[in-house]
């Protein structure tokens, strides 16, 4: 359970990534202000070492440059030995505005069962990572908030996709069966469900 300090964090920090999405705020050298995480790629990999935000002499651990790689756009700087850079690379593994549009429509909010975080402030999470492969398609993001998307490796939650749509399994506390169960948090299915349920009742 969330302390109410954690709540608010969590609700100021999805309030600034929803303003980050907005396009509106200003530039910097025609560019939107942005998190700059350095971390070693074996470490990003192997889950392991620390990460460093640009601006702070602390390390932060690996999960927030996991965090972050995982909504945005990763550009990969690689330097030598001697801290000379030879090569920039810009790897694009953001949903697009399309895609988002799409996933809105199916998911219709943060598909964790009892969240009612709405789509426009949720963040969408690639079910299978992209670091392994997982493609920034619709039929493998799903959308999160960002407490969920956070916390989704300690939580005790897991999601897949099937058929094109999303499923989630919940922790022993929450769902002792441990069954894979629909999302439907979308407006049009929940009608087509409840339909659905009513032919069932009026066939009986």
């Amino acid at each position: 359970m969330r302390t109410r300090a954690q709540k608010q964090h969590d609700a100021l920090a999805t309030a600034l990534s929803v303003a980050a999405r907005s396009g509106e705020l200003p530039t910097l050298g025609g560019a939107a202000p942005t998190l700059v995480v350095s971390v070693r790629a074996a470490d990003l990999a192997a889950g392991t070492g620390y990460a460093h935000l640009d601006g702070t002499d602390q390390p932060v651990p690996i999960g927030v440059a996991r965090h972050t790689a995982c909504d945005g756009v990763v550009q990969r700087v690689l330097m030598d030995d001697h801290g000379r850079i030879v090569s920039i690379g810009t790897l694009d593994r953001v949903f697009n505005h399309h895609q988002r549009k799409a996933i809105t429509l199916r998911d219709g909010g943060c598909i964790i069962p009892g969240c009612h975080i709405p789509a426009a402030w949720c963040e969408i999470h690639h079910v299978t990572d992209h670091a392994l492969g997982g493609p920034t398609h619709t039929d493998n993001g799903v959308l999160l908030c960002w407490h969920h998307h956070r916390t989704l490796n300690t939580n005790g939650w897991n999601i897949r996709i099937q058929h094109g749509t999303p499923h989630v399994r919940g922790p022993s506390w929450c769902d002792p069966s441990g069954h894979w169960r629909p999302t439907t948090t979308s407006p049009t299915r929940l009608h087509d469900r409840i339909n659905q349920r009513q032919r069932l009742v009026d066939l009986t």
